[in-house]
């Protein structure tokens, strides 16, 4: 019963300038716009269910020279983040990507108008699929 009220809770939906989002990431949409990125930063951008994975596994590779061993380093919500993810008590997206090294490797299935502001005026570097 506890399970089916925590679910419940995830599967609200709010609007973001009109873009429906779920709940926990409009609770936690003032860090998602402050986040801060940097001028190396790589961020790939996807609709949901629409490669996202292969897309960072392909970046992965290319990144670590084809070795699968340092591809395998930690598990892929870990090495490139949703900067939108925010389920509490786990970290949220953006404390994941603010811990990270640079040049980090970031996700989202955030709508272009939403992206945090940063991405825009750091010249990040954008991968759209």
């Amino acid at each position: 019963m506890a399970l089916a009220a925590a679910l419940e809770g995830q599967l609200q939906l709010r609007e973001v300038s009109g873009i429906p989002l779920q709940a926990s990431t409009v609770d936690n949409w003032s860090q998602i716009q402050n986040f801060e990125a940097k001028p190396d930063d790589l961020l790939i951008c996807t609709y949901p269910k629409s490669g996202t994975t292969w897309i960072q596994e392909i970046v992965d590779m290319i990144e670590q020279n084809g070795d699968v061993e340092k591809c395998q380093r930690a598990i892929i919500q870990h090495r490139h983040p949703f900067i939108e993810w925010a389920r509490p008590p786990q970290p949220s997206g953006v404390e994941r990507a603010n811990a990270m090294p640079s040049p980090r490797i970031l996700r989202t299935h955030l709508p272009t108008q939403l992206l945090p502001p940063s991405f825009w005026e750091n010249n990040c570097k954008e991968l759209w699929g």
